[in-house]
């Protein structure tokens, strides 16, 4: 199954395929922090050593290597992770949506 990075709130392949957004929390699905290969601590932040650079790791991106993260995989404080600048364009966007 798998989950939304920010809410982790369930996102079935209907979901995924239909919406652009998550359903809960508005943040974009195919972005690098939803993927499988995103890694904090690297310093390209991907483990993928060809994909393309992408400057807003929580923005919708085309990345031909995205696959999306299992729970399993998404860090127990990644809310935490969040900067109050992601959390304010983050709330920003969800009141005009």
């Amino acid at each position: 199954m798998w989950h939304c990075y920010y809410c982790r709130s369930p996102l079935s392949i209907e979901i995924q395929k239909k919406n652009r957004l998550c359903p809960s929390c508005g943040s974009d699905l195919h972005s690098c922090k939803n993927c499988s290969s995103y890694d904090e601590n690297l310093s390209s932040k991907c483990k993928e050593p060809n994909s393309e650079w992408v400057s807003d790791r929580s923005a919708q991106n085309s990345c031909a290597f995205f696959e999306f993260i299992s729970l399993g995989q998404i860090p127990a404080d990644s809310s935490e992770l969040l900067s109050e600048a992601e959390k304010a364009k983050k709330a920003f966007q969800a009141l005009f949506r």
